[in-house]
């Protein structure tokens, strides 16, 4: 921990800036995405609707994340953030001023849209402005920083109901009015990480850094052909895996309450997993250290299979929540872990856009998914939605981890942190990996090599 302290310490002042903006930010979303399922209970809708607003929010979010790339690219980074989160603002604060069906299914493709560049351009930006050898640590810290947030935003959104009907005489603890004022609460929170974001000096006043502007690579043609493979399979294992998710995330606050939570115990369960998703978030540089990036992503996604699959033969609220955490856990390691390899493997030209795209996928399977899971909870109950997200993640895992390791860039021993540590060294002896094919263009890296920086973590 007092490594990670001496790094933060070491990032240059944009940096603390932005980690304070998502610090701020994710407050506020973890308030909403908190409350948001139990006030639309309180308005008198059921899960059936509930997947429908989130099909059509997830959908928005696709479109949006498909954007980012060229959104980033025209506008800047500093620039897509702003507008994007203050798009997101004004949605969450009129949401919770809403009532009507048919307007919050209008207002869901505003949240979804604007949620994507709340996302979305965290790697982007972190590739952009953090100096190269603070990269990996920086991305692990801000992934942490996210779960953090939506640990204080679980616990904001968690006692906000029964401590604004203990304040005001007319609203009543568990009311629509108490979840009402608690989204405004969240929304204010989140509208606060504007100032951080127009404190910041190089990227309010710079679209990139001059070396990232003028990087350009002249590539063949079978080059090309690789980088868009590349691509399309770390987009399809996002899309995959979301199918599963998309069955249980949406649902999953609602489905405490079945086993007999109320509102501010399911506040509790969502602030564990999001704080222990925080603090073994920072082990992620690490595990790929040692692991290689590969196989830690892999092991972490399946990781989750054994606690799953009990909840589909006995349903209980212990168990749940042992569940609830191991997912967190299991999404604060690899998501970082992952980000980077991709970031490390793919060309400058391809980064500022290739998370918006995952993130595409990933919201049009969560949004079919959720749909579908809905009506099936409705009718059958949850097993199915278990049963879901253990298949889902296990092929996306092993999709992943098939592939890329036999990439020719890995196989060269160019991408050294995806190689467990002994790998790498006979690597770099040329005893034990073959070199790249002739074709292969080098990417510049985007996230240093684990190799001197995380080894002392």
């Amino acid at each position: 921990m007092s490594g990670y302290l001496r790094r933060i310490r070491d990032f240059n002042p944009d940096i603390k800036l932005f980690l304070l903006y998502n610090l701020l930010a994710n407050v506020g979303f973890g308030v909403t995405e908190l409350i948001f399922n139990l006030y639309l209970l309180e308005l008198g809708f059921q899960e059936d609707y509930i997947g429908e607003w989130r099909a059509i929010q997830t959908c928005a979010m696709a479109a949006g994340s498909a954007s980012v790339g060229a959104v980033l690219n025209r506008f800047g980074i500093w620039q897509g953030i702003v507008g994007g989160f203050s798009l997101l603002i004004a949605a969450s604060v009129s949401l919770a001023l809403t009532e009507s069906a048919t307007l919050l299914l209008g207002l869901a493709v505003l949240y979804g849209i604007s949620l994507a560049f709340l996302f979305n351009p965290l790697m982007p930006f972190i590739l952009e402005w953090a100096k190269p050898e603070h990269r990996q640590h920086a991305a692990a810290v801000s992934f942490s920083i996210v779960s953090l947030s939506l640990t204080i935003g679980s616990l904001v959104g968690g006692f906000s109901p029964s401590i604004i009907g203990s304040l005001v005489t007319s609203v009543e603890p568990g009311t629509a009015p108490a979840y009402r004022w608690a989204l405004i609460i969240g929304a204010a929170i989140a509208g606060l990480g504007l100032v951080p974001l127009f404190l910041m000096d190089q990227p309010r006043r710079q679209r990139g850094r001059r070396e990232t502007r003028a990087a350009h690579v002249e590539e063949s043609h079978a080059t090309r052909r690789q980088v868009r493979k590349d691509v399309a399979i770390f987009v399809a294992a996002g899309g995959v895996m979301s199918i599963g998710v998309g069955m249980v995330q949406p649902f999953y606050n609602v489905f405490l309450t079945r086993l007999g939570a109320g509102e501010r115990e399911v506040g509790y369960v969502f602030a564990l997993g999001n704080l222990t998703a925080a603090v073994m978030g920072l082990a992620a540089p690490a595990l790929a250290n040692r692991l290689g990036s590969l196989l830690a992503v892999a092991v972490l996604r399946v990781s989750i299979v054994p606690f799953y699959l009990p909840l589909v033969f006995f349903p209980s609220y212990p168990l749940a929540i042992v569940a609830h955490l191991a997912r967190q856990v299991s999404i604060s390691l690899a998501w970082p872990i992952d980000s980077t390899f991709i970031g490390e493997l793919l060309p400058p030209r391809v980064r500022a856009g290739i998370y918006g795209l995952r993130a595409a996928a990933w919201n049009v399977g969560f949004a079919i998914a959720s749909f579908a899971a809905g009506r099936i909870i409705v009718s059958m109950g949850y097993d199915l939605t278990f049963v879901a997200i253990i298949t889902s993640t296990t092929v996306a895992a092993l999709l992943f981890f098939g592939y890329y390791r036999r990439h020719p860039l890995v196989l060269g021993g160019k991408i050294p942190s995806a190689l467990p540590r002994g790998s790498r060294a006979a690597g770099a002896s040329g005893r034990a990996i073959s070199p790249p094919p002739a074709d292969t263009v080098e990417p510049e890296p985007a996230i240093r090599p684990a190799s001197k920086q995380s080894e002392t973590a």
